[in-house]
């Protein structure tokens, strides 16, 4: 994708080498069985050996939500299940550790409140995930003659936004 703003061309193009946003710091835990992937915080060679670490979860009262797959000319991930009976189906879970939900936002007691931003968390990491697998991870270039440029961004209009911020804080900073 090409765009021009403020006189400067943008220039978006996918991350070749993108970081898995597995290696940042999350909260949640992503349990993982599959013979083909290993895209998990912790992989698993059956969905059997998976039970065990579920079990110790939930004995500590970690949330654990079901984490889908859908296999067909590349991969996607989801909470919750795809469409397609044939090529997709339940590749494990994910922990949304209790205690660690605890130290992260305060308090002892793990509150309904608490549990909604437990979701939302995790929604927002399986979406992370989901694009890294898919290759959704972009940069830009801006045209300006130094060829500045930023890697890492979630989408094209996270990777335009960005540039234009850039964009307008090298105008302001040569005109203001």
């Amino acid at each position: 994708m090409i765009e021009t703003y403020l006189n400067h061309t943008i220039e978006i193009q996918q991350d070749e080498n993108p970081e898995s946003p597995r290696e940042w710091d999350n909260i949640c835990i992503f349990h993982v069985a599959h013979k083909k992937y290993s895209f998990g915080d912790l992989n698993y060679n059956t969905f059997k050996s998976i039970e065990n670490a579920i079990k110790e979860a939930l004995i500590v009262k970690s949330i654990v939500l079901p984490l889908y797959i859908y296999d067909h000319s590349g991969i996607t991930i989801s909470l919750s299940p795809f469409f397609c009976p044939w090529d997709s189906g339940q590749v494990g879970f994910v922990e949304i550790p209790r205690k660690k939900m605890l130290s992260e936002f305060g308090g002892k007691i793990f509150t309904d409140k608490l549990k909604e931003k437990a979701l939302e968390i995790a929604q927002q990491e399986v979406k992370n995930l989901d694009m890294y697998l898919r290759s959704e991870i972009y940069g830009y270039i801006i045209d300006d003659g130094d060829g500045d440029s930023c890697w890492g961004f979630y989408g094209e209009d996270e990777a335009l936004a960005e540039a234009k911020g850039t964009i307008k804080h090298m105008i302001k900073g040569i005109y203001g």
